[in-house]
């Protein structure tokens, strides 16, 4: 994507996860288009990459939608993050190097000088990069690749069923995941990260009734 194109991606998934574009929300090209002043090509593109991250779907002959996960796909996404998350990082701990554990402490460090800060894109986004550098550190590309949809898709279900409180994991859970790995002591690392992932999901409040959001232009002006 371009700088046009990341600028508007920015911005919508943003309005997703700040739950301003409410699940099952019709996205319409050309509205959007008139947002952000710009044609449909860009918008097109964006929304073909939001597709891609689970966060909008594309119904043909339909139109566009924001991506609205049931309460049994929520559980389902916390299941698959338990089992895939849980074997990176024991792998992980075997299999760090130095530079790689270097990288994983900044991410550490980034966190928690944006914990609570009103910045929550942005925190959100370190928080989502910790677990996914965990999972480029186990050496299976089919773990970062499962992982970052399934981290996606979690971004809609906090959005959705967060009890209006946008929380990310906090950097306290992931400097004890860190420190574990950086101890290579797999058996601990596992079972805080499992610990930490079953507390997100805890905190998540399952009979939340979806409202419709206030028109594109109202959001994106």
């Amino acid at each position: 994507m371009n700088s046009l194109e990341i600028d508007i991606y920015k911005k919508i998934k943003q309005a997703i996860i700040q739950q301003k574009l409410r699940p099952n929300m019709q996205l319409i090209e050309k509205d959007l288009a008139e947002s952000f002043g710009v044609s449909r090509t860009p918008v097109r593109n964006v929304l073909r990459r939001l597709e891609y991250e689970k966060l909008v779907k594309i119904k043909e002959h339909k139109g566009t939608f924001v991506s609205c996960s049931t309460i049994e796909e929520a559980k389902e996404v916390f299941e698959m993050r338990r089992i895939l998350e849980g074997e990176a990082v024991r792998r992980a701990c075997s299999l760090y190097n130095e530079q790689q554990l270097k990288e994983l402490e900044t991410l550490v460090e980034e966190e928690r000088h944006i914990y609570g800060s009103l910045d929550f894109y942005e925190s959100l986004k370190v928080s989502g990069d910790f677990h996914l550098k965990i999972a480029e550190i186990a050496g299976n590309s089919y773990f970062y690749q499962y992982l970052e949809d399934l981290i996606s898709l979690t971004y809609v279900i906090i959005a959705i069923y967060g009890r209006g409180k946008m929380e990310t994991c906090g950097s306290h859970d992931h400097l004890q995941i860190f420190n574990a790995i950086k101890q290579r002591n797999g058996d601990l690392a596992e079972r805080l990260s499992l610990i930490h992932l079953s507390e997100i999901e805890s905190n998540l409040h399952f009979n939340e009734e979806l409202q419709i959001s206030s028109s594109l232009s109202d959001i994106f002006l």
